[in-house]
């Protein structure tokens, strides 16, 4: 019976990783508020990892999700833009989470943290999180959990589930990303 994937272990895997080791003392340099490496790059690397694929399919972002209700809008991209500048070898996508509850409809609730933002992801599979601790060891969240995950299955989250226009960005979303051509096992659920 195979075992079942937990927080813990995905730290684990995360911490043998020097790349993604890296990308995140990045972020704890930064000292953003409540700054999360997050979504695919997370997705894409433990992916990977079941599978026992030798190609690295890395997300195109590094996906990197902060709280500051502090910044505006525009103060909080051209902070991103200046950070990302200092380290030009990565694509990063890095989003201040206190204006991303507008993303996809203007009168969405705000959210309360980094973390409420990342459970109101589309997928399951994608609301992921990690930083490093004190020590400087990856502290892993699945908001969802990682049965799906681990099952290579994408299902929408219940955010996404409880509204019917949240559900059309779900589907096109899905729909765009062609996910299967890396990981043909996976399973779309709606």
């Amino acid at each position: 019976m195979k075992e079942e994937l937990t927080e813990t272990q995905a730290a684990a895997w995360i911490a043998e990783d020097p790349k993604l080791m890296a990308i995140l003392r990045i972020i704890a340099d930064w000292n953003l508020s409540e700054g999360w490496l997050t979504a695919g790059t997370l997705r894409n690397y433990l992916w990977d990892r079941l599978a026992g694929s030798k190609t690295a399919h890395a997300s195109n972002d590094v996906d990197v999700a902060f709280f500051d209700p502090g910044l505006d809008y525009e103060e909080s991209e051209t902070l991103g833009r200046q950070l990302a500048a200092h380290w030009p070898q990565y694509n990063w996508e890095i989003k201040n989470q206190a204006h991303m509850h507008t993303h996809n409809f203007s009168e969405e609730p705000s959210y309360t943290g980094t973390l409420d933002a990342v459970s109101k992801y589309p997928e399951t599979c994608t609301a992921l999180a990690c930083r490093l601790d004190d020590a400087g060891y990856p502290q892993f969240r699945a908001l969802w959990g990682l049965a799906d995950l681990a099952a290579f299955e994408v299902r929408p989250t219940p955010h996404f589930l409880s509204a019917p226009r949240r559900m059309a960005v779900y589907q096109k979303r899905v729909a765009t990303k062609n996910w299967q051509e890396s990981w043909p096992q996976l399973k779309i659920r709606s």
